[in-house]
């Protein structure tokens, strides 16, 4: 599948995020803390409709400011999870 570059560092970043050490897949939050929401709230319909995220909007935790925080989780067919990297994908 054929990413952006900006794509494919936000993916990146979901990637090495704390939450994907856990074996279980690359998931992030997605928070102003974190991420640059201007530049976020661009890709994420792409990245969506591409079919190489999954995003919720509400993951039914809350940031430090207590508000609700959205999530993201990379689909399997795009994650290496032994080798930790991403796979299948094409930077444009």
């Amino acid at each position: 599948m054929r990413v952006t570059k900006k794509e494919y560092n936000f993916l990146t970043g979901i990637m090495n995020s704390d939450y994907s050490d856990d074996g279980c897949g690359f998931f992030d939050y997605i928070t102003d803390y974190d991420y640059n929401m201007k530049v976020v709230r661009g890709l994420i319909p792409s990245l969506v409709e591409k079919g190489i995220i999954h995003y919720d909007e509400n993951s039914g935790a809350d940031d430090y400011k207590g508000n609700p925080m959205a999530c993201a989780y990379v689909e399997n067919k795009y994650q290496d999870i032994d080798n930790h990297k991403l796979i299948n994908l094409e930077v444009a």
